[in-house]
């Protein structure tokens, strides 16, 4: 419209803009803040998978309402000060995800059967772990056995 007087007056438009500046700003906040990094305090399991990997089990304390914690299980490469292998898993991806502190794992060379006797909250059945010189990748098959007692 070409007499509607919006066009001609730059508060609006300078508003219309702050409005979407704000809101392209909020977006992007939630798109890459960390509020999803878990928050791991105490490792439960660590066991040797090969020379140069282990799984590793540790709480995560960022809980909500209804589920206080929990616990992620990680195939990843040897660490060996417990302060390394919190802050490393921080960002890596757990194979497991359960209220189960005392899983059973047994090891037949690159495959993995793990028995849960609580909730499972995510579960992954293969992964993969990085060597220590970083160039090469071995795969891991993952076989799940829940059986919830709770």
């Amino acid at each position: 419209m070409p007499n509607s007087g919006i066009t001609k007056n730059p508060i609006y438009l300078v508003a219309i803009g702050g409005l979407l500046a704000l809101a392209l700003t909020y977006i992007g906040w939630l798109c890459f803040s960390p509020q999803n990094t878990p928050h791991l305090t105490e490792i439960v399991l660590r066991k040797p998978l090969s020379h140069d990997a282990f799984i590793y089990g540790v709480k995560d304390e960022r809980g909500g309402a209804t589920v206080p914690f929990s616990y992620r299980y990680y195939v990843y490469r040897t660490l060996t000060a417990d302060s390394d292998i919190l802050s490393e898993l921080k960002t890596a991806t757990p194979f497991l995800i359960t209220r189960d502190d005392s899983i059973i794992v047994d090891i037949q060379e690159r495959t993995i059967t793990v028995s849960v006797n609580k909730e499972v909250y995510a579960y992954h059945s293969n992964t993969l772990y990085r060597h220590a010189d970083g160039a090469d990748y071995t795969p891991v098959s993952i076989y799940l056995r829940s059986s919830p007692t709770d």
